[in-house]
């Protein structure tokens, strides 16, 4: 009977132990969620995220409720993509033809704002003293851009709108910096490209077709489908900043070409035409923005630039969804 009795205060406080060390991993672990929280925001060197990296407003605004920021630089809208589809940062920046490029390949993410199209922002570059005057005369020509981009997208739409194709012309996949050494020595006839490089271009007596469609081009922001649905006020407080700062570049471009140009040594004075160009402020999604994404999606599907066709909406975020 002794025995039994010793066996029973035994498991008693072997139980009584076990609770003991669950009751302590409780408190370790509401310990360790009260450290701060990492946000990690992927951007690329233009006016609107670069100057809300400068300004830190949202980095303060975010330590007050426990967040870290922390910033990822790229170079290219694909990459940044690629990023935030492997949840390596849970916001992004990138244009629209390779957020669609993207998505088509199995990527998952959501549109969350976007700032107004700018086609003035992009075009076709021929040397002074070219022959080509028109998009016509591109046929046969050397032209570079880079693979899976608006220029790839922008050249497409402009041959078929005068009954020509990309078979029509030899490509060039280049990067840009790679692109403009070859324009420059004379080793491709056009080159398709967007700002800064086309103001830059421009600048050097380089002309720009005329005679192009108008092909809606826009700056996206993006998360995580999971970021999305876990924290749609954070979401809220990235666009309202956005938001702040693309109006005071609009007001005044000359805060942000000054940052721009210590950061890639393009002269200031490009900075501000570029600035200039086009407008900055930063919207949540609307049916219009949708609508023009869409046509996009169904136009490089129809010419065979992807394997797959997009549904955009099944991608966006809007305040609804909080």
């Amino acid at each position: 009977m002794k025995s039994i009795l010793r066996g029973r205060h035994y498991l008693l406080l072997i139980s009584l132990l076990l609770l003991s060390l669950i009751l302590s991993a409780c408190g370790q672990t509401a310990e360790t969620s009260g450290n701060k929280k990492e946000i990690n925001i992927g951007y690329q060197k233009n006016g609107t995220t670069l100057s809300l990296k400068n300004k830190q407003a949202l980095q303060k605004d975010l330590e007050k409720e426990g967040y870290e920021v922390k910033w990822s630089e790229f170079n290219t809208g694909s990459s940044i993509l690629e990023a935030l589809n492997a949840r390596s940062i849970d916001f992004a920046t990138a244009g629209d033809i390779p957020s669609i490029f993207a998505l088509s390949k199995g990527s998952d993410f959501k549109y969350i704002a976007s700032e107004p199209s700018s086609p003035a922002s992009q075009g076709i570059l021929v040397g002074k003293d070219s022959h080509i005057k028109s998009v016509k005369d591109l046929k046969g020509k050397k032209i570079a851009f880079n693979k899976a981009s608006i220029s790839q997208y922008l050249l497409t739409q402009s041959l078929h709108s005068v009954g020509l194709s990309i078979d029509d012309v030899e490509p060039v996949f280049l990067n840009p910096p790679d692109a403009s050494v070859a324009f420059e020595q004379g080793e491709v006839d056009a080159w398709v490209v967007w700002d800064p490089y086309l103001t830059v271009s421009e600048s050097k007596g380089n002309t720009i077709l005329s005679d192009i469609p108008n092909v809606p081009y826009r700056g996206f922001y993006f998360t995580t489908t999971e970021f999305a649905e876990e924290h749609p006020e954070l979401v809220e407080k990235f666009v309202e900043h956005l938001a702040q700062i693309g109006k005071e570049i609009d007001q005044n471009p000359v805060e942000a070409a000054k940052l721009l140009n210590k950061e890639t040594n393009i002269p200031q004075e490009t900075w501000e035409k570029v600035l200039t160009k086009k407008k900055s402020d930063v919207n949540y999604m609307d049916q219009q923005v949708v609508q023009d994404l869409q046509a996009q999606a169904d136009n490089l599907y129809k010419i065979g630039l992807t394997d797959k066709n997009v549904e955009i909406k099944d991608y966006v975020w809007t305040q609804e969804d909080k």
